[in-house]
């Protein structure tokens, strides 16, 4: 996947989570609304005289309250319903419909400041609780990630608190108190708008830290592929689990070392390119083999490779696994040569189990993870010796005693001299 479908496929995810916020406001305001609506229900049930005798009506403002609230509360269960819909099918709101959706919620303060005036209370709704409700409003607009429509909110707040203190000062003769000049209310006003700037620095203060996570996401999950590719994902998945470096320590494994006959001359008349497709065409499957194995390729070496099986992780029949998977090469590579996938391919493969020093090996700055110790050297010699016995498949008495051949044919050479060893080996001719 490339960075601009990456980054598309994070956006529509965005656009997923946005709607999910949205919807959690709109649920989280349906609370409120509902809370409301059961305490202005309560307050006109339990105080029904004394609001009469203030108000000497009996349709009273609580009443009104009531019904707005039940309102809203039928509006914000429509829109959980719209959104749930919206999520599902994964579509984007339009801008347009945010701005009036923002501008209405916003607004509902103002409403019940409208209605309340015909009921006479007049100047003191300035003073009510109703007028927090702006900056709810406005800072449940962070949950919109978009600093726009957190600016817009406070805008809005700001605009109609002041139009509202404009006009119910206006309606009072009595300017000899402070709450009856308009300028008392200004500091109000300069906070909603202020709230609005705030909103908007920590939504998109948010939008960003979203987007750094994802890159930092997206670049570790690059490097995780790059080094399941590189290395072994056993041992990626083994760092991940551990969260460390993998320590050194002494294991039992079964190294097998492979080595493809008359590489040098093949590819003295080729092109690099063909050089690498003829390279990704024999290794590909081979790779594919070991890994159902349980084993991993430590490195590649032009025309061979080294894997390894029980390290990091051993399955506890490390020897059997590493057997099945040379003599799976080899009939693979048998098939491939007689169907001519392949150029006509030979090649010797060594095995030998035994201790080795397993870990990682370099500074803090580049380590490798790597299998060290004399198992390894003897195994790279009893691949070589491939050539001297013209066989495909050499393994070590070690080796030999820990596995069931099945119906392949194993011969004895018998003790071997090896380059570097004082001691002949045992070592068997398996094809």
């Amino acid at each position: 996947m490339d960075s601009n479908s990456s980054k598309n496929t994070f956006e529509e995810n965005l656009d997923v989570e946005i709607l999910k916020a949205e919807r959690n406001k709109a649920t989280l305001m349906l609370y409120v609304f509902v809370l409301l609506l059961v305490a202005s229900s309560i307050i006109s049930f339990l105080y029904l005289q004394e609001i009469t005798e203030v108000f000497g009506q009996q349709f009273l403002p609580t009443y009104v309250l009531s019904i707005i609230f039940l309102v809203l509360v039928i509006r914000e269960i429509n829109i959980r319903i719209i959104l749930k819909k919206f999520i599902t099918q994964k579509k984007k709101i339009h801008s347009v419909i945010r701005y009036i959706n923002t501008f209405i919620e916003v607004s509902l303060p103002t409403i019940m400041v409208i209605i309340l005036f015909q009921f006479g209370l007049r100047i003191y709704l300035l003073s009510s609780p109703l007028i927090l409700l702006y900056l709810v409003f406005i800072f449940l607009m962070i949950l919109s990630l978009d600093y726009k429509i957190c600016i817009f909110a406070g805008a809005v707040a700001s605009i109609e608190l002041l139009a509202l203190v404009l006009f119910l000062v206006n309606q009072e003769q009595n300017l000899e108190l402070p709450i009856y000049n308009e300028y008392f209310y200004l500091g109000k006003i300069v906070i909603l708008l202020a709230a609005g700037f705030i909103a908007g620095f920590i939504a998109n203060q948010l939008r960003k830290k979203i987007y750094k996570t994802y890159e930092q996401l997206n670049k570790q999950n690059e490097i995780v592929n790059l080094f399941n590719q590189q290395v072994s994902k056993e041992i990626v998945d083994e760092l991940i689990e551990k969260k460390e470096t993998l320590e050194s320590e002494r294991k039992f494994v079964c190294i097998m070392f492979l080595d493809i006959r008359g590489f040098t001359p093949f590819v003295e008349k080729k092109q690099p390119e063909e050089i690498i497709k003829f390279q990704n065409d024999v290794f590909g499957f081979m790779i594919e083999i070991i890994t159902k194995n349980h084993g991993i390729i430590n490195q590649f070496l032009g025309d061979g490779y080294m894997a390894t099986f029980g390290a990091p992780l051993s399955k506890g029949n490390d020897c059997q696994n590493a057997f099945n998977a040379a003599t799976g090469i080899i009939e693979r590579l048998k098939e491939k040569n007689t169907s001519a996938e392949i150029p006509e391919t030979k090649i010797g493969i060594g095995l030998h189990a035994g201790n080795v020093v397993a870990g990682n090996v370099g500074t803090s700055i580049r380590k490798q993870y790597s299998i060290s110790g004399n198992t390894v050297i003897l195994s790279s010699r009893i691949e070589q010796l491939n050539k001297t016995y013209d066989s495909q498949l050499l393994i070590s008495q070690e080796v030999f005693e820990k596995i069931h051949t099945g119906k392949i044919q194993v011969n004895e050479i018998g003790p071997v001299q090896v380059k570097g060893r004082e001691k002949p080996i045992t070592i068997y001719k398996v094809l």
